[in-house]
């Protein structure tokens, strides 16, 4: 058998592939471990791999923390700001792409992504103070539909613009209205859309910290993130602590990346598309 030549810039771009993804991996790879050690340990041997694995600092962060009643605000906020997002996102996107076909209110709406919410933080909380929606459950999931709103319908608009106009014009003379039409026949051929911005969604929901500390204080109501944060005080640095709190918030994120990629990477893609 002919040994097969591997071209040389197909060996290039795999070591740059595996370069960046060791890269990528190794701060989770080197938290993993210290979650694992002790405070001395960390400091003495910050790389190596822990001789007595203290798998006790699990049970302590989930204990300390009260890992299930923040993971399960954590799990609220993002759940439902992929819920509302989803559907006003699939609306509006619907309008732009299918009935007022013009580019100034996509363009319009892609402003929200060129303007860093540090830009405008001080009028966004001066609103919700207005309104009386901060430290509310409420107030939280209005942020992360609003911070979400943006990039989702830029998203979306370049998927519902790919779809056959046959198949709007056959519900029409079917006796549909433009509502029956968005949700009879628009929405169940947008599932890879809606799945896009639904995974984006949740992970920038799930991953949130800035919002969380400005908007929610109450004890019951912060989130994983928060209290991992809120750790390195209340728990006088205990980092082997505060790793394995760590740990397992990012676990669950690492979980759904696995399952829903291809998710991922088509929402990457899909602000490219032609609309």
């Amino acid at each position: 058998m002919k040994k097969r030549k591997i071209k040389p810039e197909i060996l290039i771009k795999y070591i740059v592939l595996i370069a960046v993804a060791v890269l990528m991996l190794y701060p989770l790879f080197w938290m993993g471990i210290s979650s694992l050690k002790e405070n001395s340990d960390i400091f003495a041997k910050p790389f190596a791999l822990p001789t007595d694995p203290k798998w006790e600092n699990y049970t302590l962060a989930w204990e300390t923390a009260e890992v299930p009643l923040h993971m399960l605000n954590s799990i609220l906020y993002a759940v439902s700001a992929v819920i509302f997002t989803v559907i006003f996102s699939a609306m509006a996107s619907y309008v732009i792409a299918r009935i007022s076909t013009g580019r100034k209110i996509y363009h319009y709406f892609s402003l929200g992504i060129m303007i860093p919410i540090n830009a405008i933080i001080i009028p966004f909380i001066l609103i919700f103070r207005r309104i009386d929606l901060l430290n509310t459950r409420q107030g939280i999931i209005l942020a992360f539909v609003v911070t979400n709103l943006a990039f989702s319908i830029y998203i979306l608009v370049p998927f519902m613009k790919e779809l056959p106009a046959e198949l709007e014009d056959a519900a029409m003379i079917d006796g549909c209205g433009r509502v029956q039409t968005f949700l009879r026949i628009i929405l169940p051929i947008s599932k890879g859309g809606l799945a896009t911005v639904g995974t984006f969604v949740l992970l920038n929901s799930w991953n949130d910290l800035f919002l969380s500390l400005l908007i929610i204080s109450k004890q019951d109501y912060i989130t994983l993130n928060q209290v991992c944060y809120n750790m390195k005080a209340q728990y006088v640095s205990d980092y082997g602590l505060i790793s394995a709190a760590v740990m397992i918030l990012v676990l669950p994120v690492l979980v759904f990346f696995v399952l829903f990629q291809k998710q991922v990477v088509k929402g990457m893609t899909a602000g490219s598309i032609k609309g």
